[in-house]
């Protein structure tokens, strides 16, 4: 078992212990789809991420075969371009250079997502930042810090708060 599954067990049984639902892995990435990946979504996998891919494609909870809501924490790669396009939308049209810099791999089920965020020289930011959706006016004058908050470390560190 890799050091990424027995994280993710280990937050499973932190966060989710009481849920009454089993934690759901996805097998690892294959190579050639985490190599693909960059192009469908226009930027680079950050090493991390990549890591965690290649050991655990995808994290979440085993829901019922009739829930409505996502099963997924951790989208795998299989739906990450789809699921990152999506985020990208809600704010495209009011923050589109925000918008093509958000790399979202985590997905709350209610509308906020979470990742990375590229500056505009192409360098990704420290930490993981969640959008959140609640707080987003559909405003172009709205300062990405009203509706992005930051948590400062890697997605281990995320996974272990």
């Amino acid at each position: 078992m890799s050091a990424w599954a027995e994280l993710l067990i280990r937050h499973h049984a932190a966060a989710h212990a009481d849920s009454g639902y089993e934690p759901l892995f996805g097998d690892a990435a294959p190579l050639e789809r985490l190599d693909n990946l960059p192009s469908k979504i226009g930027l680079p996998l950050p090493r991390e991420l990549r890591n965690l891919y290649r050991s655990v494609d995808g994290y979440g909870l085993k829901m019922d075969a009739d829930s409505m809501l996502s099963p997924w924490l951790i989208v795998p790669t299989s739906e990450l371009a789809d699921f990152v396009s999506s985020c990208r939308s809600t704010i495209a049209d009011t923050h589109e250079n925000l918008s093509r810099r958000f790399l979202p791999f985590i997905d709350w089920a209610n509308g906020d997502s979470m990742g990375y965020i590229y500056d505009r020289n192409g360098n990704l930011t420290d930490g993981l930042h969640m959008f959140m959706h609640e707080l987003f006016r559909y405003d172009a004058d709205q300062d990405p810090d009203d509706f992005f908050r930051s948590f400062d470390g890697s997605i281990a560190d995320f996974l272990e708060s």
